[in-house]
């Protein structure tokens, strides 16, 4: 059963703008074509239209209907709008207080079957139910006394739901909810230096998507934005809540607020911009039937940011760039906090050649740990004869950590050259970088990193960047941090030879190459001096635009000064080869990469992908990809086979229809797991002016095998919609 409550702000405006359409009179409710966007229309009244006049203009000009009969709470209403004078005689001609675009009305009536069947341990739970949904939307904008005033948009969408659950074991529970979509805002002084906006809304949606299976989510949000115009200084502050329920495989709740303030100050040589947000987010997830997780993340988050862009030239050839930025963020874990500021000098000296310099401070907070570091660094960037981009440049930086220090100094020299020929673009490409570390004073063993960045995304093997990394510190959230996720539900972690392996998990909220952060704390080594040299060479180049190679090989060595050797010398070679052959419907490409290294787990990938596209002179459009590929782990023998596809076809039938098919099969084979995941959506869609009917079919299926963990979804659905008219 889903659960709905207004809030105070979105439940007043939702009763008076319910009222005011029920008791406003017909005759003001007229098409936006009547001049309605004026500051001052006028517009008839039934107390104000004199019959006799108006025979006597019958001639002469339409007279537009009216209703003859008024309601007495309408009569009230519309005597306190037109202020009759005691004569009981007025002008032809009354002031209008209000407009409401004629409303557009829409409905919706829905009914969907579901089976959801879950394995565990030999254990198998299927539930079955049965949803019936009727909706009807109505939607109109207009102002309230003058639109300098106030301006409005409102929707409303009343929802009756009525269910049926019918568990394998147990009781037939029988259900129903009214649960209202809507949109509402208003404007207040929009043409005024200060201007407010309020707005309140709640949507529910159900999506599906490939290695995703079907979710529905209910999202409840309202909240106020004020701004002040002033060209001085324009400014905008506001307040945003908002609570989000998913449902589907996992279950989560989330609840946000959020609190900003944005300014801004230019000049003609000049811009500064400052933005301060405080956010409250809390997510509660309560796992899956074959789990008992029910967990509860909550973190409270203060950024604050402040930039310049100063113009030194008036041609702009050098410019100045500063930022100080200050944020806390309060978690479960640990608290954190952070400042830095950061210069940057940019010089551009002619056309080809441009040089940048920077200097920046940092000072980090976490928990029991506190770090300070400067940089400073300079580089040159030059062109020549259009095609060789030469950049080089060093780099200095200190780090004091509470409990030690560590200085780097840091060179690079780039090369990358580009040139077209009639039947080919050729680039080449190669850099050297020598980094010098010296480190000292350090009193314990153990180190924390703070928001190291990976993309996850099917079947790429992610390491974290440090070994012997202590498994229960380790927190994955989304690259603001504002969102923790869930082990076992969204991310699975495994120690591999020191070094840990992390996941995403299919159907967890982790999307398909999404970036995250990942704070943990890790044993780090006996305090040496070192230097790292890195080695990187490479080219590219295609024929006649249908070919494509590229080939790239990278190298690093590490030399110890002085001090113990670490446990893992980084002496890493990696090689990355891309083949690609495209002639618009078809598309190959066979990538193979080779990590040949003692700093992580070493390995061999190579993958093949075929992308075939079918668009005859029917209207069908065909879409097939498969990939085949293997990841061989040469440190602890151990091959990971994976294989699958992506087909989709839409076909319209005629102009009144059409119809979409879309599957996915993927599968991954190892020595430590083995899942298999099968998806299939089948719709038809009618259309026949403002009414719109769909039948649509969706079956997904998550096995994990080596556990004995399966989930099977069936959901068939009928919708009968009628468009807002």
């Amino acid at each position: 059963m889903k659960h709905f409550c207004f809030n105070i702000l979105t439940l007043s405006l939702l009763t008076f703008a319910s009222l005011f359409l029920l008791f406003v009179d017909p005759a003001l409710i007229y098409a936006e074509e009547k001049s309605s966007e004026s500051v001052e229309p006028v517009a008839p009244t039934i107390d104000s239209i004199n019959i006799e006049e108006l025979n006597e203009e019958k001639s002469s000009k339409p007279v537009e209907p009216v209703v003859q009969e008024a309601l007495p709470v309408k009569t009230i209403l519309q005597r306190w709008l037109t202020k009759q004078p005691e004569n009981g005689k007025q002008s032809r001609q009354q002031k209008q207080y209000y407009f409401i675009k004629r409303p557009t009305v829409g409905g919706q009536l829905t009914y969907e079957f579901k089976n959801n069947s879950q394995t565990h341990n030999g254990i198998t739970d299927t539930d079955t139910s049965h949803k019936f949904k009727e909706q009807l939307n109505i939607q109109t904008s207009g102002w309230v006394y003058s639109p300098a005033l106030m301006k409005y948009s409102l929707m409303i969408g009343p929802e009756l739901i009525q269910s049926i659950e019918e568990p394998i074991q147990g009781e037939t529970a029988r259900t129903s909810s009214f649960a209202p979509d809507y949109s509402m805002s208003a404007t207040f002084l929009e043409a005024k230096p200060y201007t407010l906006n309020i707005f309140g809304n709640r949507q529910e949606t159900s999506e599906w998507a490939a290695f995703s299976g079907n979710t529905e989510s209910i999202s409840n949000s309202y909240g106020a934005n004020g701004q002040l115009k002033y060209k001085i200084l324009p400014s905008t502050a506001g307040y945003n809540h908002t609570e989000d329920e998913q449902t589907g495989f996992y279950t989560s709740n989330d609840t946000h607020d959020d609190f900003n303030l944005s300014s801004e100050h230019q000049t003609e040589k000049s811009n500064t911009h400052l933005t301060s947000t405080y956010s409250d987010d809390k997510r509660s997830s309560g796992g899956d039937k074959t789990s008992s997780n029910n967990l509860t993340n909550q973190i409270k988050t203060f950024n604050n940011n402040l930039f310049n862009n100063y113009r030194v030239t008036d041609d702009n050839r050098v410019t100045l760039d500063s930022a100080m930025t200050y944020s806390t963020q309060e978690s479960g874990w640990f608290d954190t906090q952070n400042l830095n500021f950061r210069e940057h000098l940019g010089w551009r000296h002619t056309p080809n050649l441009q040089s940048n310099y920077s200097a920046s401070h940092t000072r980090q907070e976490s928990g029991d740990f506190s770090s300070d570091m400067t940089t400073l660094d300079a580089g040159l960037t030059h062109l020549l004869y259009e095609n060789l981009t030469t950049n080089v440049g060093s780099r200095g930086s200190w780090n004091n950590y509470f409990d030690g220090k560590e200085t780097t100094g840091d060179g690079f020299l780039n090369f990358s050259y580009s040139r077209p020929l009639s039947w080919t673009t050729l680039g080449l490409n190669s850099g050297w970088d020598y980094l010098y570390t010296d480190r000292s004073g350090f009193t314990s063993n153990e180190a924390l990193v703070t928001n190291e960045t990976h993309l996850l995304s099917l079947n790429n093997e992610i390491y974290l960047n440090h070994y012997n990394v202590n498994l229960d510190s380790i927190i994955v959230s989304n690259n603001s941090g504002t969102i923790v996720y869930i082990e076992n539900i969204d991310y699975t972690v495994e120690k591999i030879n020191g070094y840990v392996r992390i996941h995403r998990v299919p159907f967890g909220s982790i999307t398909d190459g999404q970036i995250v952060a990942v704070t943990y704390r890790y044993q780090r080594d006996a305090a040496y001096n070192d230097a790292l040299l890195t080695e990187n060479y490479g080219f590219n180049f295609d024929l006649w635009h249908d070919w494509y190679f590229s080939y790239n090989i990278t190298r690093i060595t590490q030399n110890i000064l002085s001090g113990e050797t670490p446990q893992n010398l980084i002496d890493d070679t990696i090689q990355r080869t891309n083949i690609r052959y495209d002639i618009g419907w078809s598309s190959t490409s066979l990538s193979y990469e080779d990590n040949n290294r003692l700093s992580s787990p070493a390995y061999t990938r190579s993958e093949i992908q075929e992308t075939l596209s079918y668009r005859p002179q029917l209207p069908i459009y065909l879409s097939v990809k498969g990939y085949l590929g293997q990841t061989d782990y040469k440190d602890h023998d151990e091959t990971n086979d994976f294989y699958g596809g992506i087909a989709t076809c839409d076909w319209l039938l005629n102009r009144w229809s059409k119809l979409r098919l879309e599957g996915f099969y993927d599968k991954n084979i190892s020595d430590f797991e083995e899942t298999e995941n099968t998806g299939l959506k089948a719709g038809l869609e009618f259309r026949y002016r403002i009414w719109t009917t769909r039948l649509s079919y969706q079956f997904t299926d998550q096995n994990y095998i080596k556990t004995d963990s399966q989930r099977t979804e069936q959901l068939a659905r009928v919708e009968i919609i009628r468009a807002m008219w």
